[in-house]
């Protein structure tokens, strides 16, 4: 910071004594102050004129201020730095908006009073730099006393979200005079940062299972609880002895963390007391909403010394827990046998109408069409007879004729038409199989975590901005305490997880490891899907009520999907997006109340692979959270009462011939008896 500033506080000399007395021990005093989920604001200080820096607590000077002489041809350029004090002790995920920032610069002219000089500010975090740029305010106006606030501003973190110990935070402000005049910077509160981090981690408190490597392992007793943490391309290696046995196992716990920095879940490289590798075991993968298990399987393996060791990723961090299991054959949850094989959708599970007060549902028939069209046929020959009146066949057949071609003809024939598949409309099939295939593709290697987080959190796979249209066949209507109608689809119980998740396998063309296991990205793909379309499902069962009661059994959903905060874990966030007509609040109360209490998916990568999905219903989700407003529309006809209608058309048409066969009749008798004497009509 060029020129000589002049501190804008009054204090005795002893105060500054105590003051850096009190800073040399900030570091330790602070030490918390690190960029974390509980610590995310950092205020502007400056101890000195020429040492400033970023505290989680105002310190320091009241203001910086310094008398310049300058003009527009000689400005004067003014640059201050600030590091945030203690640096970054723990790994912490950026958010990709900075939540507030205040800057209280001010100028004073000598002559023209106050104004604001043009102003870049620069936010660097770890290798990422977001720049501002303010203009120059020269008109002088006493609001220009005023911070400069900036609320939600996007942060360019090129991708890389993720702030590594040690890593720089600085804010870096650069501003130009070209007038004479006095510039102050207020701190003590007045100026500051506010950044609300998703998740952070103390690596070094977690990583307890250090020093250790394949070269010196960590001696251990294998059946007991072992703590630590996977950082980077660190490897864990433990050494222990194996007694008698049949199964040896081992169960991995891994916590969940963000998919930025969730290390690969490799198999972990088991040496036998020769120094060889052990064969490849059973797996069985279960994830849930706060951890991801793997047990793996041995059997028949030698008595001895053995090492197990696990490999990491280059920046990438997950702790960890593994424990031994030294065991005889038997069944249980955690052996293949124990899989069922069959993994339906659990139907139901947000269904809260009547049973008892159901309402069947069916899509139209042609059946009344054709008995309508044939006795318009029947009667529009009789019709061709000369009538022997004409207010009979205006007042009476003419209605009946529309009555009956609205009601039995058009209506059907309308009905029908709508409850027909349109163009870009899917089914509820073809938007499973959509859904997986959009899985798929984004769980290769290589996709951007962030590509990989908004995909998988989308509700349905919509991103927002883009507009869903499905048709949906209901079996039955439940009638809701509130007079709404809760629809019941019967593709949803016959829906089988497993059979449509390991078809994608299939169809993607699945590539299988040396051991024959599945390939890391597989594996990842399953447990993603298993949990992912259960809860797009849940949530579509939950949202399938309407205001009356139903006529049709077609349904047509026709929503623009918008942005809306997600639920669920860091790692894996579910209903990432919702329907424009029902508003953020409703969506989190929803969310809040349907979101299941506990989700486990397990895959057993055995000689038949194996799915299991299950979960604990929320019990707090009633019809009040529901809200009002989706886009559902019923499959109708051309008019309400269509049959009443037809029918009543159809008595005018039996009147009307009745009348005139009546008619008729009266009409040749009385010719009879008007010519019988010529004998014509004998």
């Amino acid at each position: 910071m060029g020129g000589e500033a002049v501190r804008g506080s009054r204090y005795p000399a002893s105060f500054f004594i105590f003051l850096m007395l009190g800073l040399m021990a900030m570091p330790i005093g602070l030490s918390s102050g690190s960029l974390t989920i509980e610590d995310g604001s950092f205020y502007l200080s400056c101890v000195e004129d020429d040492d400033c820096l970023l505290s989680p607590t105002p310190i320091g000077e009241e203001l910086i201020s310094e008398q310049v002489f300058a003009s527009p041809a000689q400005p004067k350029t003014v640059s201050i730095e600030f590091d945030m004090s203690p640096v970054q002790s723990q790994l912490a995920l950026l958010p990709t908006l900075l939540a507030r920032m205040e800057i209280d610069l001010r100028f004073t002219g000598d002559a023209t009073g106050a104004a604001r000089p043009a102003l870049d500010v620069s936010l660097i975090l770890g290798q990422s730099v977001t720049d501002w740029e303010f203009e120059a305010q020269p008109i002088p106006d006493q609001s220009l006393n005023e911070p400069i606030v900036l609320v939600d501003e996007p942060l360019n973190l090129n991708g890389n979200r993720l702030l590594w110990p040690d890593d720089p935070v600085r804010l870096r402000l650069t501003f130009v005079i070209d007038r004479p005049g006095a510039w102050e910077l207020h701190m003590r509160g007045n100026s500051f940062i506010e950044i609300d981090v998703e998740w952070s981690e103390d690596i070094d408190a977690r990583n307890s299972d250090e020093p250790s490597s394949s070269l010196e392992p960590k001696s251990t007793e294998f059946e007991t609880t072992h703590e630590g943490a996977l950082v980077e391309n660190d490897k864990d290696c433990w050494a222990f002895e194996v007694e008698q046995h049949e199964v040896l196992g081992v169960l991995v716990r891994w916590e969940a963390v963000p998919i930025e920095v969730e290390q690969s879940h490799e198999l972990p490289e088991l040496f036998l007391p020769s120094s060889r590798q052990a064969p490849s075991p059973e797996v069985v993968v279960t994830e849930d909403e706060t951890s991801t298990r793997i047990t793996y399987r041995w059997r028949a393996l030698p008595l001895g010394e053995y090492t197990l060791c696990f490999t990491g990723t280059a920046e990438k961090f997950q702790p960890y827990s593994w424990t031994g299991q030294l065991a005889f054959e038997g069944l249980g949850p955690l052996d293949p046998s124990g899989f069922t094989g069959v993994s339906y959708y659990p139907a139901g599970a947000a269904l809260l109408g009547d049973e008892e007060g159901a309402v069947g549902l069916h899509e139209a028939t042609y059946g009344f069409l054709i008995l309508s069209f044939s006795l318009l046929v029947l009667f529009g020959i009789n019709a061709f007879r000369h009538s022997t009146s004409s207010s009979l066949r205006f007042g009476v057949f003419a209605p009946g004729v529309v009555m009956l071609l609205i009601g039995g003809v058009f209506h059907p024939l309308w009905a029908s038409a709508d409850e027909v598949q349109l163009e870009n409309e899917y089914t509820l099939e073809e938007l499973v199989e959509m859904r997986l295939q959009q899985l798929w593709d984004v769980s290769y290697p290589g996709v951007p975590d962030q590509v990989l987080i908004s995909q998988t959190g989308a509700t349905w796979g919509m991103l927002a901005g883009e507009r869903l249209q499905l048709r949906i066949v209901a079996e039955e209507a439940r009638p809701l305490d509130d007079g709404r109608w809760q629809l019941v689809v019967p593709e949803l119980e016959s829906l089988r997880l497993d059979e449509a998740i390991f078809g994608q396998v299939a169809r993607g063309g699945v590539q299988t490891t040396e051991e024959g296991l599945l390939e890391e990205q597989t594996v990842r793909f399953i447990l993603l899907a298993g949990r992912s379309l259960l809860l797009d499902l849940l949530m579509l069962e939950g949202l399938l009520i309407v205001d009356e009661q139903p006529a049709s059994s077609v349904f047509h959903l026709d929503v623009e999907m918008v942005e809306a905060p997600a639920t669920g874990s860091v790692s894996v966030p579910a209903w990432g997006t919702r329907p424009s007509s029902i508003s953020t609040y409703d969506w989190v109360l929803l969310q809040a109340s349907l979101f299941p209490e506990r989700i486990s998916v397990s895959l057993c990568d055995c000689d038949l692979d194996l799915l299991d999905v299950r979960f604990t219903a929320s019990e707090g989700f009633d019809a009040s959270d529901v809200p009002k407003g989706l886009e559902l529309s019923n499959a109708s006809g051309l008019i309400e009462g269509a049959t009443p209608v037809a029918l009543l058309g159809i008595l005018l048409l039996i009147t009307s011939a009745t009348v005139e066969q009546r008619r008729r009749k009266m009409a040749k008798k009385l010719a009879q008896q008007m010519f019988e004497s010529s004998g014509k009509w004998v």
